[in-house]
């Protein structure tokens, strides 16, 4: 049987009312990488990325499709 992939939010149009968005987050220097937990909108995720980017400048934060397999 295959493998389904499902997203809440629409991975083309990126809306800040847009639903099922968390923050994921790459490090600069290592090869380390992650997402916070918590589902949030587009907008929510984003604002989020860019105040964990100004307190931590040594990794990059930004918003990230939460995709489920069913």
């Amino acid at each position: 049987m295959a493998t389904v992939l499902k997203t809440k939010g629409d991975p083309l149009w990126k809306r800040a009312e847009d639903p099922g968005y968390r923050v994921g987050w790459r490090s600069k220097a290592k090869f380390e990488k992650g997402h916070l937990d918590g589902e949030m909108s587009y907008g929510e995720a984003e604002a989020k990325a860019r105040e964990l980017a100004a307190k931590e400048p040594d990794k990059t934060f930004y918003p990230e499709l939460i995709i489920t397999e069913e």
